[in-house]
């Protein structure tokens, strides 16, 4: 109760101090006389339709200087007025994204009632601000060929990447897709409504697992360097202003369409002597997005109703239903030629928001949404068979906002919100799939067929909370606030009722999983709480930017139970509830932007800021240390299985070598003694979040009018790392070897090689229970991961229907764990999870293709490769429109290169290359050793270029608007591998590439 009532008082404390707007837009200026002078007590007006009370206002301080914050995107005017001097107005202000416009005035000696309108071109140059920020506005979400979802509009941006593969034309649709920059994380990750977090308590926290309607979003910025105290982390910030209606009624309908009769095809005869036998293919896309808005009552409430059915249905490239499927006696992976696999996707719902000027100065904004959706075929691929797929359904995914704005004085704003989400994820096994078949996980291939052995049924439910101020004085713009955030994430972990897994090579079993499920457990967030400060501060032509944010992060378990399971038929065990999680954070944000010449064409900016990593319910530390998640849920074992009858002759609940079937590896596994520990000092305390610095340098200069360039160095480190020392063991317990890698004419110099540091643990330490203690890295030595690079941008808006924007972003990744791997040479095996939830032990992999991590999983990573450092990997993207006048054709594209996939080489070591080094046969009678014999970020595929184009007829009628438009996707037909087998035995096989050209016809009808 004593902490409650701190940090209740601190949200007191905080709620009387001012505190940060919603990332909206801002003008900002001087006004002087025509000497020079400056003039104090200007009365400044901006108006605009977006805004429902019309106009806002403000009045200039000593300095002469001016703010106007929180302001909505669309077109402004901005009006000086004082007696004895012309009033003047400023007319074509369009504001995007958090850009502060400067606007100064110069006022002449006259009537107040003579107008002076001046018309100038709007700036492009943000001289105040040291964020880096892409715009999606509706010109974009309208025009440009793409899939119409944020994520796929933001992956043109150069310096951001998703964690999905390439999207062609919508193809790829994903609620839970992440984005990243600069070597970020993509659980890094920030989604906001108008400034209120919409972030899910599921997972890291990074993604609200809906599918926003686009229909409905008036336009999305995108921060992907520089984020300012309002947010703790460092990754891309999604901001979603949503439209409010107007004062005119107006609506949209959007309708598209795809199939296979529109798609050429791309497989050619080089691809099918690699041994693709088919391509992925388009069998239908679709979206259908209406929306609909305007006033209830003119200028005082306004409404905007939208709804969404979305879908994607792919072929998969080289993957084909099993004859075998549901054969409990056949153990072969046999491919059905006439019945190519696919997936499919498709989400639906609708939303809704109320806005309501309640007086001149108080507004009120509310908004539900409701939304559905299944991934019902959704991680088949060339590797996972369509039988040991798994189906993950979003049943529910609900969100109730209401928000609260009110510009209480010409320097004082004034804002609240709240935000309910409501979301259930639900994994289930493939439609049609038996209970009774065991996974088999094929060595040579990479293969998974029989089935899926991983499922879940889990609701989360999170209740964010925000309230803050902003004290403008015109100089000076002072801002500080707090949010807090609580919920809980529930999981039925379980595997169908299947125990076990099979691990064969080359169609012979060798090893087995065995698992202790179900386990039904659930975390609480019980805080996130931050309270934060920053003030920017205007002197003469220099803006300095600091900030300072405190966070404290607090988990907890209820009471919960794990009951007995096949393989742990006594286990009976209830735990108590208990705290976990108590961090706190303090995290300096600050940045300086100066305009040498003072005319606001050119902003020289430099960062630096600490950031957090995103953290909430399925957070691996706010999770794992469940005490749940820490007994020993899985376990696996050598199998020798002589008589070839595929069932284990052996007695698997003994951990002592036995029949067929050699000891466990965790003789720990379905009993009460805990599989990990972790270290008190790294749960609690200060400054214990894994977290990173950035630091930004550059220049942004108005090259043209309404034609800016932007040219940046990032550098980006991380630090608080967490491993896992299995203290049953030291180094000492491991003997070193080295194996030669085969020959082979796309291994550097041909194979040959020696791949060295290599580890197995004695015979005689073999077979102990594990004693994981999960800790700081620091405790054992210095671990670097750092990314640096430069990213050059482009903006041209030259006049109206021209809009060109793009650029190029550079840089490599560091990582070295030698330090620590000398100590602990586990940590170079990327394992399962002490109790299969979290991520418990992995490698330090280059995190420079999207789902490398897997790549590598189950893998031993040579100590010689304890420091890894990619090449410079380039993106190149640009995206253009051009609306031809008077024929009202429009003409728009994109074209993105990016690197080709990271390429891994996973070698399957049997005894017969291990003990020649070794002397001797693998501990625990392990039949072999799979190690990744190629060092990791030496070796890329082929560079992928893509271009995708439209051509569209807009026909006008009175207020109406109809655009019938023709995508065209994957112009050139390029036929680029976007993966490969990394397993050795089929090496480099293709394992999927580009959608081949396909056309997309697409409507949209505007009033």
């Amino acid at each position: 109760m004593g902490r409650l009532a701190a940090i209740l008082t601190l949200l007191v404390l905080a709620a009387v101090h001012p505190a940060i707007a919603s990332a909206q837009g801002s003008i900002a200026g001087v006004v002087t006389d025509t000497s020079g002078a400056v003039l104090p007590g200007v009365t400044v007006e901006v108006a605009s339709p977006a805004l429902i009370e019309k106009v806002r206002a403000a009045v200039t301080d000593g300095t002469g200087q001016y703010q106007v914050v929180s302001l909505p995107p669309g077109g402004y005017t901005v009006t000086f007025m004082l007696a004895g001097f012309n009033t003047l107005k400023r007319d074509g202000i369009e504001l995007t994204g958090n850009f502060t416009a400067t606007v100064n005035g110069n006022l002449r000696v006259g009537a107040l009632e003579e107008t002076v309108t001046v018309t100038g071109e709007a700036p492009t140059v943000d001289v105040q601000n040291t964020a880096r920020q892409r715009v999606v506005g509706r010109d974009i979400i309208e025009n440009i060929p793409a899939g119409r979802n944020i994520w796929a509009l933001g992956a043109l941006n150069p310096g951001i990447t998703t964690n999905v593969p390439q999207d062609v034309g919508g193809a790829v649709i994903n609620a839970t897709t992440g984005m990243s920059s600069h070597g970020g994380r993509s659980n890094d990750g920030w989604t906001s409504m108008d400034g209120i977090t919409m972030n899910a308590m599921a997972s890291t926290g990074f993604t609200t697992r809906l599918i926003y309607s686009m229909a409905s979003v008036q336009e999305v910025t995108l921060d992907y360097a520089g984020n300012t105290a309002e947010v703790p982390t460092g990754g891309v910030r999604i901001n979603i202003v949503p439209r409010e209606g107007g004062n005119t009624f107006n609506g949209t309908l959007f309708g598209s369409i795809a199939t296979h009769a529109f798609q050429a095809g791309n497989l050619s005869d080089d691809l099918r002597q690699q041994g693709l036998r088919t391509p992925d293919a388009v069998r239908k896309l679709w979206d259908i997005n209406p929306g609909f808005g305007g006033p209830i009552r003119q200028s005082k409430i306004w409404f905007y109703v939208s709804t969404l059915y979305s879908g994607s249905q792919l072929d998969v490239a080289d993957m084909f239903f099993n004859k075998n499927a549901n054969n409990p006696n056949a153990w072969t992976f046999e491919p059905d030629l006439n019945r190519p696999a696919f997936k499919d996707t498709h989400y639906y719902g609708g939303d809704a928001r109320v806005t309501w000027q309640v007086s001149p100065r108080n507004k009120i904004g509310m908004l539900v949404a409701d939304q559905a959706g299944c991934t019902c075929v959704g991680v088949v691929s060339a590797i996972v068979a369509p039988e040991a797929d798994i189906r993950e359904r979003f049943p529910i995914q609900r969100r109730q906002v209401v928000d609260w704005t009110s510009p209480a004085t010409n320097r004082l704003l004034l804002e609240a919100g709240m935000a309910n989400h409501f979301g259930r994820s639900v994994r289930l096994r493939a439609a049609d799939s038996s209970p009774e078949m065991i996974t088999v996980n094929e060595q040579s291939s990479g293969l998974r067929y029989r089935a899926a052995d991983n499922f879940r049924n889990g609701p989360n439910h999170a209740i964010h909370l925000r309230f803050g101020a902003s004290y403008i004085t015109g100089a000076h713009a002072y801002k500080a606030g707090f949010t807090h955030s609580h919920g809980f994430e529930a999981r039925d972990t379980n595997d169908g009722g299947q125990s076990l897994t099979y691990r064969f090579n080359n169609g012979v079993p060798n090893l087995i999983t065995q698992r202790a499920l179900p386990l039904f457990g659930q975390v609480n967030v019980d805080h996130n709480l931050a309270l934060y400060a920053q003030d920017k501060w205007s002197v003469r032509r220099m803006t300095a930017s600091y900030g300072l944010r405190y966070d404290y992060f607090a988990s907890s378990f209820p009471e919960q139970h794990a009951g007995p399971a096949i393989l742990a038929p006594t286990r009976d065990l209830t735990f108590p509830a208990q705290k976990n999680l108590a961090w706190h954070d303090i995290s300096p944000r600050l940045g300086i932007s100066l305009d040498p010449s003072g005319k606001g064409k050119t902003a020289i900016k430099v960062s630096v800021n600490k950031y957090l990593q995103n953290e909430a319910a399925g957070s691996p530390l706010a999770a794992d240390p469940s005490p749940l998640n820490t007994l020993v849920t899985n376990t696996t074992r050598s199998w020798g299985d002589a008589n070839r009858n595929f069932i284990p002759d052996c007695t698997l609940l003994s951990p002592l070598a036995n029949g067929e079937c050699g000891a466990m590896a965790n003789p720990a596994f379905g009993s009460s003694r805990p599989g990990a520990i972790y270290d008190p000092a790294l749960l609690r305390g200060w400054g214990k979040r894994t977290a990173n610095w950035e630091f930004s340098a550059g220049v942004q200069h108005e090259l043209l009018p309404r034609t800016s360039v932007d040219v940046a160095y990032f550098r980006r480190a991380y630090h608080n790392f967490v491993i896992t020392d299995n203290r049953a063991v030291s180094a000492s317990d491991f003997d070193r070897f080295s194996i030669t890698a085969p020959s082979d004419p796309r291994l550097p110099g041909g194979g040959g090689y020696t791949v060295s540091g290599l580890y197995d643990l004695t015979p005689g330490s073999f077979g102990r229970a594990a004693d994981n203690f999960i800790t700081l890295s620091s405790n054992y030595g210095k671990q670097i991961e750092r990314w640096q690079g430069l990213d050059v941008n482009v903006n041209m808006r030259p006049q109206a229907g021209v809009m060109l924007q793009g650029g190029v972003s550079t840089g490599r990744t560091l990582t070295d764990i030698c330090d620590v791997a000398e100590k602990l040479p586990e940590i170079l095996f990327a394992t399962a999870p002490v109790g299969g939830t979290g991520a418990a032990t992995a490698p330090q992999v280059l995190a420079v293709s999207a789902g490398n991590g897997s790549a590598i999983t189950n893998q031993w990573i040579p100590a010689q490769y304890c420091r890894q450092q990619s090449p410079f990997l380039t993106n190149v993207k640009f995206a253009g429109s051009y609306t031809i006048p008077r024929a009202d054709v429009l003409v728009s594209g994109t074209f993105r290169s990016v690197p080709g996939p990271e390429i891994y080489a996973n070698y399957v070591a049997t005894n017969a290359v291990v003990a020649p080094s070794l002397g001797r046969i693998l501990s625990g009678s392990a039949a072999n050793m799979p190690v990744t014999i190629l060092e990791p970020g030496k070796l890329y595929g082929e560079r992928l270029n893509q271009v995708d184009v439209r051509v569209g007829k807009i026909l006008r009628f009175g207020r109406t608007k109809t655009s019938v438009n023709l995508d065209v996707y994957n112009l050139f037909n390029v036929n680029t591998v976007l993966t490969v087998n990394n397993a050795f035995a089929t090496w480099q096989r293709p394992t999927s590439i580009l959608l081949a050209r396909f056309a997309k016809i697409g409507v949209q009808f505007d009033f």
